[in-house]
């Protein structure tokens, strides 16, 4: 009777399981394994979800202005929702939810739960969800080591990053745009501009 109580005490002090996952890679290394890619505006969150407003889509075809997002609940290995806001752009690699597991969903708790069957899901262990500032793209694009989420990487241009997943540019130039100088970078900026008065 003593043996199954400590056994009983044990099984009930050891944490619940949660998410371990591994480190999948920078963005470069994930594209092939997302169903979508797309540059976007946060335009509300609600529980585990978001929606955003689709400016361009670099991979797979959504039909619609806004996409709903589910993110981590309970043990799935997917990103925070407070990691984000209402307002910022992020370009995120994403995961369609083709069927959702039985309890995955609650009438009780709509807000949180798995996720409805043809809306996205985004990974959180690796670079699937890139910042954009004015355009400027930054985080874990390529070669950033394991869960840095803030490599110091010079932020490239978002039609950048939609060459690289079209093909259009490879590893090698997409790594390049991501050493440049940024006093270089800002000086053919500013020549630019000049150019354009």
């Amino acid at each position: 009777m003593r043996a199954l109580s400590l056994v009983l005490l044990l099984t009930l002090s050891l944490p619940s399981v949660a998410c371990e996952c591994l480190w999948q890679g920078s963005f470069a290394d994930i594209t092939e394994r997302v169903d979508y890619i797309s540059h976007g505006r946060i335009v509300q969150i609600k529980g585990n979800s978001m929606d955003i407003e689709v400016f361009d889509e670099f991979k797979g075809t959504s039909y619609r202005d806004q996409v709903r997002i589910w993110l981590k609940t309970g043990d799935l290995c997917r990103a925070e929702i407070e990691g984000f806001e209402v307002g910022e752009e992020w370009i995120l690699a994403l995961s369609k939810i083709d069927a959702v597991p039985e309890g995955g969903f609650d009438p009780m708790t709509p807000n949180i739960s798995y996720g409805r069957k043809g809306d996205y899901s985004l990974p959180g262990c690796g670079g699937y969800f890139l910042p954009v500032s004015n355009d400027w793209v930054s985080g874990p694009i390529i070669d950033a080591t394991k869960w840095d989420f803030e490599p110091k990487l010079t932020p490239v241009l978002s039609r950048i990053i939609k060459g690289f997943v079209s093909g259009d540019i490879d590893r090698e130039t997409l790594k390049e745009a991501t050493q440049v100088d940024p006093a270089l970078r800002e000086l053919m900026i500013n020549t630019r501009l000049h150019i354009k008065r």
